[in-house]
């Protein structure tokens, strides 16, 4: 058994000589100046020393020592430093012991629930007319807990059970359900869902697309060339004789609807005219969605830009990018409809030169619904080369896109995140035994375990139970009339779950143990196969995987999905609008934690500056290079991933994913490159970005506290800090936003 270090903290955590090297490390690097790798000669040094280190460690190991002070370990250090002949470097290691012991007798610590609380209620919670208030926490989880208990009284103890887990912060349900929960989802199922994936290979496509966006579920989808072949060619003229009236239903069924008419003219050729007075003005009450109408404007605007597209098309089929900015301009109806701002992801094929350079130039001027999305090349994995894959990477590294999506099969796709494998194809026979393929949609149903709370292998196992009880529960809501019966035979066959852990490295011992992860995912099979037995679904084809985990992360209080802590301390930044109730509430109690944003080009919004400490245990951004988080991903995805495959024999070679975003050295890509290439049959989408500072912009989203000046600005955050109860916010009308994510890869999940 390997021998304990007490932390100051009184925690007690397993010797890990890794972290011996990187203070080491960081210690010669400061004290020569080194701001890159350092020397050979510096490097033997550190490891010599850290090889006399762990000689001693495990003197004391044999001697029967059970645990050692961490004051003694940093003894030890300044001892081999000294024997060393590191003088300098020793001496500025003491320096930085004293000056640490000083910070740390004076730090205050941050309270937890100020970032958690404000986005409860800012993004989550529901007004309640009959109270003038938002909803509290224990609310909005009773409201999502009473929709299942509704539709599914079978299970009825297991959801209780679940539920009082949440309460717990132990796991989280999908953030759709805690935003639309009740009389929204159980009109339109669709709400319920995260994201979803579909291939543009038919007309319908355009109008389910946006129907989905409305719905407030992130979109994903295929332009490759095969697919989109299928779509039928549009006319060769317009008869402006031919005239169809079309008036736009006041309903997210009746501006797909409208979507789906301006298709059909173009290919039956008659010209279609669009009335917009049913539509509901701009500030109207949605009483079952809750927030505001945005009124007709987004729609006309959206459908007149789609039209100009169309225009320059008759004669012909789409091209690629054509679908693309067909969609991506549906997207910009959505963003300025209020539901939320569209996550998109457009999959195209690796020939497409249009597609290739759909971001570069002066796109952001003359396309700027691009922007709505993030573009990848799907690389189908028996049929890539190296040299193929090189150049995408190549292309990655220097622009940021197009990224890549690797996969086994044409069908085979994702969900704006990348976390969830799916296929929204369907063989159906025939009675003569004839097979067809149709098209649908395939949704995206995640929840969330808070991966700063698995202390034990208990705390695994309970929080697996409750994620996979409601994942199930979810996956229970299957009528689409919309989006039509392929879509739900798609649905209900495979019934996928998306079991994700967040703050995975906040308690790395037990969310990152290999052997617990595989454990754990076969524990969630059993518990899936048993509830879905108990409400009438199928047991799940694919139950586990790790989503970025953006705001639930700061829901939480975690670090995001796979990834390290920014910092141990760091100012966590969030945009707010200047109008905003919440935000106003909020600025009343702490006007000192907030500024004027530097971002806003408009001047609309603010920024507020939250304290956040991690936990002792976390490791953090500067302690795990790029390839070091490539193999917790790779052992994640294989010991956490695959093995929670219910069904393998569904769609075999389709597995879900770990979402991740690598940050990258400069003297790190090639090895990125070539460890992805190698384990390719285990990876599918890696967002990478390349390593830069956090001091190098204001109010960056994450700043490290490391000068003095930091230091009396996180006090002076913290002492003036008052808690914010909003319950005494009294609203006379429902004001809330339904707000959601921008494209979701590069990171853009940790911009709130």
């Amino acid at each position: 058994m390997k021998i304990k270090v007490k932390k100051r903290d009184a925690v007690s955590v397993e010797y890990d000589a890794s972290k011996i090297k990187n203070a080491i490390e960081k210690a010669v690097k400061s004290a020569t100046k080194c701001a890159e790798q350092l020397p050979p000669h510096l490097r033997t040094i550190v490891s010599d020393i850290t090889a006399k280190l762990d000689n001693i460690i495990a003197g004391y190991e044999h001697q029967g020592l059970e645990e050692v002070e961490v004051e003694q370990i940093q003894d030890l250090v300044e001892q081999q430093l000294m024997g060393a002949g590191l003088y300098d470097v020793a001496r500025a290691y003491i320096l930085y012991r004293e000056e640490h012991k000083k910070a740390r007798n004076q730090r205050l610590r941050p309270d937890a629930s100020a970032i958690q609380d404000y986005m409860l209620v800012s993004r989550y919670a529901r007004y309640l007319p009959e109270v003038n208030r938002r909803e509290t926490f224990a609310e909005a989880v009773g409201r999502v807990r009473d929709m299942h208990l509704r539709n599914f009284p079978t299970a009825e103890e297991e959801i209780h059970w679940a539920f009082d887990r949440v309460l717990e912060k132990r796991c989280l349900p999908s953030m759709r359900s805690l935003q639309f929960g009740g009389a929204a989802i159980e009109k339109q199922h669709a709400r319920m869902y995260n994201c979803t994936f579909g291939i543009c290979d038919r007309l319908e496509f355009f109008r389910e697309g946006l129907f989905l966006m409305l719905c407030g579920t992130g979109v994903g989808f295929s332009v490759e060339f095969e697919h989109v072949e299928k779509l039928p060619p549009l006319a060769c003229s317009i008869d402006e004789g031919q005239v169809t009236h079309f008036t736009i239903p006041d309903s997210i069924e009746g501006w797909a609807d409208a979507m789906h008419e301006l298709m059909k003219s173009y290919v039956e050729g008659y010209l279609v005219e669009f009335n917009y007075s049913s539509i509901r003005p701009r500030g109207s009450l949605l009483s079952t969605s809750g927030g505001r109408a945005p009124g007709h404007v987004p729609l006309r605007r959206a459908l007149e830009r789609c039209r100009n597209i169309l225009d320059g098309v008759l004669g012909r089929k789409l091209k690629p990018i054509e679908c693309y900015d067909l969609m991506m301009h549906a997207a910009d109806a959505v963003i300025a409809g209020g539901v939320r701002r569209s996550a998109t992801i457009c999959l195209f094929s690796p020939d497409d030169g249009e597609m290739m350079n759909a971001k570069r130039g002066n796109w952001f001027a003359e396309n700027p619904q691009r922007g709505r999305s993030n573009n990848s090349v799907k690389l189908i994995r028996n049929e890539t080369s190296k040299a193929q894959f090189l150049r995408i990477f190549q292309k990655q590294k220097e622009w940021g896109e197009p990224g890549f999506y690797f996969s086994n099969d044409l069908s085979h796709g994702c969900n704006p995140c990348c976390e969830i494998g799916l296929n929204p194809h369907l063989e159906v026979k025939d009675d003569a035994g004839n097979v067809t393929i149709e098209s649908g949609w395939q949704f995206c149903n995640l929840t969330e375990i808070n991966g700063a709370k698995l202390h034990t292998e208990e705390d695994f196992r309970t929080a697996v139970r409750a994620a996979t009880i409601i994942g199930t529960l979810q996956a229970g809501y299957t009528t689409f009339p919309y989006l039509g019966e392929t879509t739900e035979k798609l649905c209900r066959r495979e019934a996928l779950l998306g079991v994700s852990i967040t703050g995975m490295m906040d308690s790395p011992a037990i969310a990152l143990d290999p052997v617990l992860q595989r454990k754990m995912a076969h524990y969630a099979i059993e518990v899936n196969r048993e509830v879905s037995v108990k409400i009438g679904t199928e047991p799940a084809a694919r139950l586990t995987c790790v989503k970025p985990a953006g705001s639930t992360s700061l829901l939480l209080g975690t670090a995001s999905g796979i990834h390290p802590r920014h910092a141990r301390r760091y100012f966590r930044r969030v945009q707010a609008n200047k109008t905003d109730p919440v935000y106003k509430f909020f600025n009343s109690r702490n006007p000192h934690m907030c500024e004027e944003s530097v971002w806003s080009a408009n001047k609309t919004d603010d920024v507020i500056t939250f304290c956040v400490e991690a936990p002792e245990e976390a490791i953090l951004r500067n302690e795990m290079s790029a390839m070091d988080l490539l193999k917790h991903v790779h052992s994640t995805q294989q010991n956490w991933v695959i093995p929670g495959t219910g069904r393998p024999e569904s769609n075999p070679g389709l597995y879900h994913n770990v979402s991740n975003t690598l940050t990258v050295r400069e003297d790190e890509w090639d090895d990125v490159a070539e460890y992805i290439w190698e384990n390719r049959a285990d990876f599918t989408g890696i967002s990478m970005l390349a390593a830069s500072g956090d001091k190098v912009y204001a109010q960056a989203p994450h700043e490290e506290v490391v000068s003095a000046q930091d230091e009396t600005l996180w006090n002076e955050l913290i002492s003036k800090f008052k808690l914010v109860d909003y319950t005494q916010m009294h609203e006379r009308e429902d004001t809330t936003k339904l707000q959601g994510e921008i494209a979701c890869a590069g990171g853009a999940c940790e911009l709130v």
